[in-house]
């Protein structure tokens, strides 16, 4: 199981992550359509999602991972935690906008997959609703995840990452090897994971939010609306129903 033992160490290895940035386009949206809903998925350990309290009276915030969901609850009463697959969504409400961020989407293998996960938005978006995703660009998977070693050594907890290119056209293996050091004993114990992502052409997005019925759609980069350079690291969309 993916973020199985991850999970534990999300919140240290990802506390650079431009928490910020997402809020804020989020906020922007979400003011400018007076909205009063969101589901986001794939929310992990709910770092995000927690926050998002302070812009709708109505948090819901799902993930395949229980573990990370554990996690999650931790910090917030305020949000409904929900375990399951954005490919297989399946709640008795609609929401003013739904959010897919941090790369969560590439964790959808296959294309059918996405569909089913982008139909299954769009039914549970209310009229007028919003969709925003981010996803990894291709320039990204060329250049950051061929054959790449990554080291993170921390006081307690040292990580080595491995990317590797897998055998479907632009997918990525994770290997993450952990090294949790034991306060008491001074060892160290290992945890080994692998992490599969796949990465589509930024026209087969485009082509499957136009089929299900999305429109004004909007693609930018890196959190920059004006930002049409694909060589940069995420790729976002912004649809309305």
């Amino acid at each position: 199981m993916q973020y199985q033992n991850l999970s534990h160490f999300y919140d240290i290895l990802s506390n650079d992550q431009p928490y910020d940035l997402w809020l804020n386009l989020i906020k922007e949206i979400a003011v400018k359509n007076n909205y009063q809903s969101i589901l986001d998925l794939g929310c992990g350990t709910g770092t995000l999602t927690s926050q998002l309290t302070h812009i709708f009276p109505n948090v819901y915030g799902m993930d395949l991972s229980a573990e990370m969901l554990q996690i999650a609850a931790r910090k917030s009463n305020d949000v409904t935690w929900v375990t399951g697959d954005m490919s297989d969504l399946h709640l008795d409400r609609s929401f003013d906008m739904i959010t897919i961020l941090c790369d969560s989407l590439n964790y959808v293998p296959e294309v059918e997959e996405v569909m089913n996960t982008f139909n299954h938005v769009f039914h549970h978006l209310n009229e007028g609703g919003t969709l925003i995703f981010d996803v990894h660009t291709l320039y990204k998977v060329i250049t950051q995840f061929d054959n790449q070693l990554y080291v993170d050594d921390r006081e307690s907890l040292t990580l080595v990452w491995k990317a590797e290119h897998g055998e479907l056209p632009n997918s990525i293996y994770h290997d993450l090897t952990f090294f949790i050091k034991n306060d008491d004993s001074g060892q160290y114990t290992r945890y080994d994971e692998t992490h599969f992502q796949v990465v589509l052409e930024k026209d087969q997005y485009l082509e499957m939010l136009k089929l299900i019925g999305f429109k004004d759609i909007k693609t930018f980069y890196d959190f920059d609306f004006e930002n049409q350079n694909p060589e940069s690291n995420r790729l976002f969309f912004i649809a309305k129903k």
